[in-house]
């Protein structure tokens, strides 16, 4: 038999290995100790958090013949063994994203009054709930308000903030947390060694912070980056492209001691060796999270405003490495600021030597001249210069919503962006931000503009007249103007 993969392998058999969610756990085995289980759970949080696995467990426990103290599972009777397996009959699980239509869940309010085959109840648990139609949420409303007494609902999901309130409200809901590092790495150690998997250390800490939270995912890197029963964090850094903590750490000694030079090179050799930066600037940043935190904690707060200073400082950064032509760019100016703060421009009062040589002259503080001559405005010079236009935006906020647009055409003073939600659009045509996104282009340009923004209309067209209105949702999610033939 094929070997089953170590996600599926290692799924929580009963509570005590519902791993990283104690508030379910202990919430759940009350009610059961009660006989007051919820007829509708709604269970939310980001992927591989266990919201799939505790709904079985709860499908397992609302039917186990031989419950042991505590209503923990017993693992060992016939219902128990085939939720396991996948083969009991009276536990029904439906995948919202391929039958998101009113027809199936037509099909599923007809069929639900009808009693158990084998098990003492009926479990509908529905996946990626945010998947229904709006449709298929009203038709099931009533049903899962009022169920009959031998069926119980589970819905899961990944983005609550698409469900309706109305099927909210008619659920008991829990909130799934992302699993922090340090449980995590307990259970990839438990796996590794009843594996006989030999993993370093490093190995599987580098696992447990890139998954951010999401213990599925953790478990899956470990099967795949596991090679003749051996994980390697050289395998492990060569695969997800992530950085050794000494090459953080050594970036942090050179931006405190002022070294330019020396960040520079250890973002160039980082550049070199193909390691993505923008997810280096992720980790970098957890690193000064975490170090910010620590000097809180012990009250250590003299380096705060260099730690917080670094933060801001590549924090902006980040926002510019998917923009620049050269992605190691924006880090290396990063560094050349921390170290050496801002260049400011001044301006200097011509020499009265020569009607000629009458014009305004500036020099930057260190004494290198600069040219005043402006950049001409047009839509080829626009993309040109866009990175330099985002980094004299002041307002985050203005900055990330205009970074997710495009450039359409330049007529006069005014610039037409194309946006494909209305949310960033709106976000840069606030009188705050559009304020400061217009007098971004003045410096760059030298000339004041006006900001136009311009919604990208959607077409879709349906396959079937019967299947689902996929150009309506697409409509209400994207904010454009459906247009029909």
């Amino acid at each position: 038999m094929p070997e089953i993969a170590l996600y599926r392998k290692y799924r929580p058999d009963s509570f005590t290995n519902l791993v990283g969610q104690d508030h379910v756990r202990t919430t759940v085995l009350n009610a059961l100790k009660e006989d007051h289980v919820s007829h509708a759970y709604l269970f939310c949080g980001p992927r591989g958090t266990g919201k799939t696995s505790a709904a079985r467990l709860i499908a397992k426990a609302v039917n186990c013949a031989n419950p042991k103290e505590g209503n923990e599972l017993c693992g060992e009777c016939d219902i128990c063994v085939d939720t396991a397996e996948g083969r009991l009959i009276d536990l029904i699980e439906i995948d919202a994203a391929s039958n998101r239509g009113i027809d199936e869940i037509r099909d599923l309010k007809e069929k639900i009054n009808f009693a158990p085959t084998r098990a003492k109840h009926k479990v509908y648990i529905i996946d990626e709930v945010h998947m229904l139609t709006k449709e298929a949420f009203n038709a099931l409303l009533k049903t899962l308000e009022e169920p009959p007494s031998h069926t119980f609902f589970i819905l899961c999901t990944t983005e609550i903030h698409k469900v309706p309130e109305t099927i909210i409200s008619r659920c008991q809901r829990f909130d799934f947390k992302r699993i922090d590092v340090k449980t995590m790495m307990t259970r990839l150690n438990f796996i590794a060694q009843n594996e006989g998997i030999e993993a370093e250390d490093k190995a599987i800490e580098a696992i447990s912070r890139h998954v951010d939270g999401g213990l599925r995912d953790a478990i899956g890197l470990l099967d795949q980056l596991t090679i003749d029963k051996k994980l390697t964090f050289e395998n492990v850094q060569a695969v997800l492209g992530i950085s050794d903590i000494g090459t953080i750490e050594g970036l942090y000694s050179s931006l405190v001691n002022k070294d330019a030079q020396g960040a520079i090179n250890t973002i160039n050799k980082l550049h070199t060796e193909g390691i993505d930066l923008a997810q280096f600037v992720r980790e970098f940043l957890d690193y000064l999270r975490g170090l910010m935190l620590g000097k809180i904690d012990k009250g250590e707060v003299d380096e705060l405003p260099s730690i917080i200073s670094l933060i801001d400082t590549f924090q902006e950064a980040s926002y510019g490495i998917k923009l620049s032509a050269i992605p190691q760019l924006p880090l290396e100016m990063a560094a050349v600021r921390f170290c050496h703060g801002e260049l400011k421009v001044i301006e200097t009062e011509p020499a009265p030597v020569s009607k000629k040589e009458s014009r305004e002259h500036k020099a930057i503080v260190k004494g290198n001249p600069v040219s005043d001559e402006k950049i001409p405005f047009t839509i080829s010079r626009l993309k040109e210069n866009w990175p330099r236009v985002l980094e004299n935006i002041s307002i985050p906020s203005a900055r990330r919503s205009l970074g997710e647009s495009k450039p359409l055409q330049v007529e006069g003073n005014e610039v037409t962006f194309e946006f494909m939600t209305k949310f960033h659009m709106e976000k840069v045509l606030a009188q705050d931000a559009r304020a400061d996104i217009e007098k971004a282009f003045e410096k760059v340009f030298g000339k004041q503009v006006k900001v136009i923004g311009h919604l990208k209309k959607v077409e879709l067209t349906s396959e079937s007249s019967e299947g689902p209105d996929l150009a309506s949702d697409a409509v209400e999610i994207f904010g454009g103007e459906l247009i029909e033939d």
